[in-house]
């Protein structure tokens, strides 16, 4: 957080007069002007209706007499507060962990917790990571607005493209595979984002030609790179709208034979949250699809609700760990030990791991550890245009050397 810009009002809640004057003088010497302080949370909802410059910062405590933090991030939500908030309390550090991911899926923009006392150095550290939250009318007007009939023209001129990120073997630390990823990078607005376009194609049908499209342009370059010695398995996600089309797996077979590629060199990956809305229509398809010896990966797992009998059941040969996952257990000794658990799990129903959102060598180690099989993150290579990809790999010795020197 640029503090040195931040004009807005800071708040501070709390019951106690001596941590709120404090807090409050420790704000006013890392350079905030407007502090104002609250000793319940009424009186926090009033200064948060009333006050001029505006309140864009909340540090609140969890512990309060009449109505706890609890009850007001609940009326934060209620009253649509678009700022960021800081929790600090007494409570052990697994409250305080639980309590952000409350106001996390209410949709609260919470950039941390902190234990009292509050000290300047853990406050300014938490403060110098995160910029002020932008309002959702202002992050509206700065995320392109497309039509499906912009989509569809681009799908038609074939303007999207199939990026990749490489997959790396821990063991050997070799790169064994490419995820193919949708990208729009020249659209008439700019770069636009997989996050806009991609539900713009599933709520209008148009999921299916972009799926088909993209299909066919990684199986170009994977028989570009298997033409040049580059024996890598290449991954591609689908939409839950494929696995609902019983004849996908027909046409997938006739679409990658005509284009020169081999099925067996296919991997398909299924976001877990969508495919555990409906296991009974996919199933058949997730068969056939596995009868022509096509990979399956469940992505982002963690992030669904897995009934671990139906993992068991369905026809997949490898797990992707959220990164939530990954980064997560950095901190939290329940996250590690979920990270542990979904790991051995793995393990024993014989799926290759891969952990997703590996950007340190500190995360590589952690995951080695836990005995993943490939990682996938900034750590090693971000996401690049096809064309891009035989150059990275012939320096991948090279690079290989440095990150692990």
């Amino acid at each position: 957080m640029d503090i040195n810009h931040f004009e807005n009002s800071v708040l501070v809640i709390d019951d106690e007069t001596f941590v709120l004057e404090t807090t409050a003088i420790i704000l006013e010497r890392m350079g905030f002007k407007h502090v104002l302080t609250a000793e319940s949370v009424e009186q926090a909802l009033h200064m948060l209706a009333n006050s001029q410059p505006v309140i864009k910062l909340v540090l609140t405590d969890l512990n309060m007499p009449g109505a706890d933090g609890l009850e007001l991030l609940r009326r934060f939500d209620d009253h649509g507060y678009q700022g960021d908030i800081l929790l600090f309390s007494g409570e052990d550090s697994q409250t305080l962990r639980m309590a952000e991911n409350l106001a996390r899926a209410r949709n609260l923009s919470v950039i941390g917790a902190i234990a009292k006392p509050l000290k300047l150095a853990a406050l300014s550290v938490i403060l110098s990571a995160h910029s002020p939250q932008t309002s959702t009318l202002e992050k509206q007007s700065d995320t392109p607005w497309i039509t499906p009939e912009m989509l569809k023209s681009a799908i038609d001129a074939k303007e999207l493209e199939t990026w990749f990120q490489p997959k790396i073997d821990i063991a050997s630390r070799e790169p064994v595979g490419m995820e193919a990823l949708a990208r729009w990078p020249n659209s008439a607005l700019g770069p636009i984002s997989p996050d806009v376009f991609i539900p713009v194609a599933e709520e209008t049908g148009l999921i299916h030609s972009l799926t088909y499209q993209l299909i066919e342009k990684a199986i170009k370059f994977d028989k570009q790179w298997r033409d040049q010695g580059l024996d890598l398995k290449m991954a591609i996600n689908i939409s839950m709208d494929s696995l609902h089309d019983t004849s996908f797996p027909d046409k997938l077979d006739k679409l990658v034979t005509d284009t020169g590629g081999k099925l067996s060199n296919l991997q398909l990956e299924v976001t877990e949250s969508r495919l555990m809305e409906d296991l009974v229509r996919p199933l058949e398809v997730l068969l056939r699809l596995r009868m022509k010896k096509i990979s399956l990966s469940i992505d982002d797992f963690g992030t669904g609700h897995s009934n671990l009998t139906q993992l068991r059941d369905l026809p997949f040969n490898e797990l992707k760990l959220d990164r939530s996952y990954v980064h997560e257990a950095e901190n939290s000794t329940r996250s590690a030990m979920i990270l542990e658990s979904s790991v051995d799990l793995a393990k024993k129903l014989e799926m290759t791991i891969v952990a997703e959102g590996v950007d340190s060598l500190e995360a590589w180690q952690r995951v080695e550890q836990l005995k993943c099989d490939q990682v996938q993150g900034y750590y090693t290579a971000k996401p690049m245009p096809g064309g891009e990809v035989p150059a990275w790999l012939a320096s991948w010795p090279e690079l290989r050397r440095k990150l692990f020197s």
